[in-house]
């Protein structure tokens, strides 16, 4: 197992880096995972001085005996993606659950639909595979309430943080009855995306 983080390079330049810093840094306290923050630094410092121009899928891979390693990708301009309706597993160990590794069974599907987004047994709307969930409805946008039940995304806490998301959990049934009433907007939100619509497939 190893721990990651998939971030945005843009220009030069890491959109939300301390967020993700700080994520991969509590995780690996979390699993016991050994980060040296000055081997980060100069990795991130070399990424950067390497990708002056342009946007860049950058995935960071941390062993727990500290080596990291990274994957450069173009990033594609798609902006709008569809998703349908998945169960989360009841047997998904939490630490696999709430922190970005690379055991991710629970999120796999038939990619019938670019994504899935996930619900749990009570019907609480959770997570896409690939990010958070953003919902807009009467000009405000709402994202579920963690209860150590998903992924924090970085581009979630940060529009927290700045005041233009706020939290409210979703029932499934609810959720439905608001798409096919045309009541609520989706969105896919993570650190590489920032922001994409969604269209939810029945």
């Amino acid at each position: 197992m190893q721990l990651f983080e998939t971030m945005r390079l843009e220009e030069g330049k890491f959109p939300r880096l301390p967020y993700h810093k700080k994520r991969i840094k509590q995780s690996a306290e979390q699993l016991k995972f050994n980060l040296d923050e000055a081997k980060w630094n100069q990795l991130i410092e070399m990424l950067m001085n390497d990708y002056p121009t342009g946007a860049y899928r950058i995935k960071i891979l941390l062993d727990q005996d500290g080596s990291l390693d990274y994957v450069v990708a173009t990033l594609s301009d798609k902006n709008k993606f569809t998703a349908k309706l998945l169960p989360l597993t009841d047997n998904v160990n939490k630490p696999e659950l709430i922190n970005k590794t690379t055991i991710r069974k629970h999120l796999s599907h038939n990619h019938q639909t670019d994504l899935v987004l996930l619900y749990d047994s009570n019907g609480k709307i959770l997570e896409f595979d690939i990010g958070n969930i953003m919902i807009k409805e009467d000009e405000c946008y709402y994202t579920p309430l963690y209860n150590e039940d998903f992924l924090r995304g970085c581009m979630r806490q940060s529009l927290i943080d700045d005041g233009k998301l706020s939290q409210k959990n979703y029932d499934i049934n609810d959720f439905k009855d608001k798409i096919l009433k045309n009541q609520i907007q989706v969105f896919l939100i993570n650190s590489l995306r920032e922001v994409a619509e969604v269209e939810i497939y029945l």
